[in-house]
Parts: C-alpha cells; sequence; structure tokens
C-alpha cells in the first residue's frame, strides 16, 4: 500500500456535487443512514487521512457528509479538452468484486467504453491491475464500533483507452455496488 499513484497528467474529475453516499466515519459516531454498504458499516476515517487531499474530500467527510459515489447513471463533465488516454479511478465495491462499464462520450454523442474492475471493499487481494491506496484494521458498524475481524481495503485502477476519443462527458453505470471516491482523466498532451 503506497497511496494514491496517479498516472502522468492526470487531472481530477470535480465529483462533488455527485458524492451520494457516507463511507466513513469515527468509532463512537454512527453515521445514520445506509452507510457504505446499505447496512450502516463504514470504513473508519483515520484510514483516508494521508490521501483525503488527493481524494477532494469534501469537509466534515470524517463525520457523516457524503464522500463517494455510488454509481446510479450520473453524468460528469470532464475537464481540459484534447483526446482522452485513460481514467484512473479510486474506490471500492461491496457485495463481492464488481465490474461495469463508464462511459466517456463526446460531443456529437459518440462514445467509448471503459471496463473497469474494483475489488469488495472487504478483499484481501486486489484484482489484476489494481493497487491498494488505503487499508483499516477494522471495519464500523451501524452504531459506530469496530468490527474486528474485518480488514477494508480502498482500491486504485487504471484503464487505458484502447483510441483516444476526445470526450467531455464521463458517464458512470446503475451500479450501486460500484463506489467512487475519486476520478481523474488522462489526455494527450497537445502538440
Amino acid at each position: 500500500m503506497n497511496g494514491v499513484v496517479l498516472p502522468a497528467g492526470a487531472a481530477p474529475v470535480d465529483i462533488s456535487a455527485h458524492r451520494n453516499n457516507t463511507g466513513t466515519s469515527t468509532e463512537g459516531h454512527p453515521v445514520g443512514g445506509e452507510g457504505f454498504d446499505g447496512y450502516g458499516r463504514t470504513y473508519p476515517a483515520g484510514i483516508l487521512d494521508g490521501i483525503a487531499g488527493t481524494l477532494d474530500l469534501p469537509p466534515g467527510w470524517r463525520s457523516g457528509v457524503p464522500d463517494n459515489v455510488t454509481c446510479e447513471g450520473q453524468r460528469i463533465t470532464l475537464p481540459g479538452t484534447g483526446a482522452v488516454t485513460a481514467l484512473h479511478v479510486v474506490g471500492a465495491a461491496t457485495y463481492g468484486n464488481v465490474q461495469d462499464v463508464l462511459r466517456l462520450r463526446t460531443p456529437d454523442g459518440t462514445s467509448t467504453d471503459l471496463l473497469v474492475g474494483l475489488s469488495d471493499a472487504l478483499s484481501l487481494r486486489p484484482l489484476p491491475g489494481e493497487t491498494c491506496c488505503a487499508e483499516g484494521d477494522h471495519l464500523l458498524d451501524a452504531e459506530g464500533e469496530a468490527i474486528a475481524d474485518a480488514r477494508p481495503h480502498l482500491w486504485q485502477t487504471t484503464v487505458h483507452c484502447r483510441a483516444a476519443a476526445s470526450c467531455s462527458v464521463l458517464e458512470l453505470p446503475y451500479n450501486p455496488d460500484l463506489h467512487l471516491f475519486g476520478v481523474w482523466v488522462v489526455r494527450e498532451a497537445a502538440a
């Protein structure tokens, strides 16, 4: 585990308006509601301390403010111009490892499909091409109590486009088991 490792030229995608899930909390302070997994369980907030700035987590993220995006078909504007060559994501899945299509859309309506896979938050090993960027020694239950035998992870992966395209929008799938804490886009360098 070595924190978030971004590909060269990666630009952050502003997902702040789309954060709709609370995935972190502090011990003794339950977040209420569904938590990260739909049953009130959350990551202990301290495991994200070293990467919170990179993830651009919102103020109050440690105390119940939504800090990740549960994929529900959101359309997110991408930064910059030029052809997209790769997409980097930080997140985790719930209820098993998840693979789904994130779609890059061009202004003329064409699209590039990228199959993104993320391991379950409680998986002990990453999927091929994925690395761990944060790990905890316990999970928190709905009452804010530690579940000592659960070791949560946050995963990162980069997916490269087969052919670069001048995309301006990222369309997420409808898959509530896929959670994104951060997204970055890599574009071709201007000639």
